[in-house]
């Protein structure tokens, strides 16, 4: 009776463990591979970003183009021309531009020099009476917008003037106050002033410069690989169209640039940037303050194979138990494109040993701003019953494993992303006279389809940034002479 006992355990301990290997050693039927090769069709990105020019810069450059003695005139006091003079219009502090939010304004302080020339009382009056200086604040008023070459359009017209003191003559012990008669001078020459202002702001104050190097720094190309063939991708501008609007501070310009995506193998001989277009104006509901930037990314399964069995194959991964510490080996690894979703073929030796297939479906996750596998597990076929009672520690921490370095490979690409936007956008600092100020690009959505070869990731980021017109050069200072006979 005891021997039976004993011969019984025999036989059920042989077949426990015959169980246990014919469980782990099962063929399987890994999930049939995708044959299907993907193309992806990418969205035109817009890439929309305002250009902003301070009133103070505005101001700036006025002051910086008129200066001092800026206008030197002679003419006459009255339509008989008995009495000539010589005129001068000094600016002796600085020009100031504001804005009520629809116009803007100028407001032009001004000293004005009068040398009498000619008399009808003669010589001897002309030379007894001094010079006359006078000073006053003059306020104009302008809408403002863009023309088609990108120039900041005004219609300045003089709003009202103020005297700080009045032009008065003295000779000898008697004087004259010229008041109204410099009045009629200013109503009569008054739109000479306006259209010198609107002629220099005109030809120096210009987004041109400025859009058609963002225009042709977008159509860059940026390198995203180097490894065996060199990947660029290069975004090809199609359209762009401006919205203008005054603010209290500064002037906006809201630019809109549309442009598609391409990726490159071959740089050497790419069609040059299109030219700059002209302003054309977008109607309010187009205007955005995000910029979304589509980009198309993949990655080969021959890239993720070499990559996965670099960090796993021939590597021991340990497991500890409640009794013992386990060993796993990996033999090898394969990943392809499934009809379940990715699939990952294990090989494995040591305390497991066996073949297994686990599978998953790639997706990125907005709020972690990373990518997941979800539902990655040991596929149906390849479940044995100790997988299938979900607590055994050997599947568990290979599955893990292989999901960890899984991951690693392809968030790598994706976190390549924000960084290939800022790079299509600008460089940052452009130097003395533009600043790029930009925000956390963010991946909004990422679209991943596997095909035979590759897995393809479309990417939708979007960010906000904005353009600082900083300074603008003043150029040559303004000098006009103008002295009819």
């Amino acid at each position: 009776m005891k021997k039976t006992v004993i011969i019984t355990g025999i036989v059920l301990a042989l077949f426990g463990s015959g169980l246990y290997y014919f469980l782990s050693h099962r063929l399987i039927t890994p999930p049939g591979a995708v044959t299907e090769i993907v193309h992806i069709d990418v969205p035109e990105s817009s890439f929309n970003l305002p250009i902003i020019i301070n009133l103070t810069t505005l101001s700036n450059f006025l002051n910086g183009k008129i200066n001092g003695r800026f206008l030197e005139t002679k003419l006459y006091l009255q339509e008989s021309k008995k009495e000539r003079i010589a005129l001068a219009l000094i600016k002796t502090s600085d020009i100031h531009i504001s804005s009520t939010g629809t116009e803007l304004v100028c407001t032009f302080p001004l000293t004005i020099e009068a040398t009498l020339l000619e008399s009808r009382f003669g010589n001897l009056l002309t030379k007894a009476v001094k010079p006359v200086s006078a000073r006053l604040i003059v306020t104009l008023c302008s809408p403002a917008t863009l023309d088609n070459a990108w120039r900041l359009k005004t219609r300045f017209r003089l709003k009202s003037y103020r005297w700080i003191t009045e032009p008065i003559v003295r000779f000898g012990p008697f004087e004259k106050n010229l008041t109204s008669t410099v009045d009629q001078l200013i109503m009569e020459e008054k739109r000479g002033l306006s259209v010198m202002l609107d002629r220099e702001i005109n030809k120096g104050v210009s987004l041109e410069k400025t859009v058609a190097e963002i225009w042709t720094d977008i159509q860059d190309p940026i390198m995203v690989s180097r490894v065996e063939t060199p990947v660029w991708i290069r975004f090809l501008c199609r359209d762009i169209k401006g919205d203008f609007k005054l603010d209290k501070s500064k002037i906006t310009c809201y630019t809109s640039i549309k442009a598609r995506m391409m990726v490159m193998t071959d740089t050497t001989n790419m069609a040059k940037p299109s030219h700059l277009p002209p302003f054309k104006r977008m109607t309010p509901q187009e205007r955005d303050p995000l910029s979304h930037v589509y980009i198309y990314a993949y990655t080969s399964f021959d890239e993720i194979n070499d990559r996965l069995n670099e960090l796993l194959t021939g590597r021991d991964i340990l497991a500890t138990g409640y009794v013992r510490r386990y060993t796993i080996s990996i033999k090898n690894i394969h990943a392809y494109a499934s009809t379940d979703g990715l699939a990952i073929a294990v090989k494995t030796g040591k305390d497991l040993n066996g073949d297994f297939v686990l599978t998953g479906y790639p997706e990125f996750d907005v709020a972690t701003q990373s990518l997941k596998i979800r539902n990655f597990d040991y596929a149906v076929d390849s479940h044995s019953i100790l997988v299938n009672q979900g607590n055994d520690l050997l599947h568990t921490r290979l599955r893990d494993i292989v999901a960890a370095k899984l991951n690693l490979q392809l968030d790598t690409l994706i976190r390549k992303i924000p960084a290939i936007a800022i790079k299509a956008i600008g460089k940052g600092n452009r130097g003395r006279a533009i600043q790029l100020t930009m925000k956390e690009v963010r991946v909004k959505k990422c679209a991943i389809r596997m095909g035979k070869q590759k897995i393809h990731f479309l990417i939708d980021t979007e960010t906000e940034g904005a353009f600082w017109l900083k300074r603008i050069d003043p150029g040559t200072p303004l000098r006009i002479n103008s002295c009819p006979d």
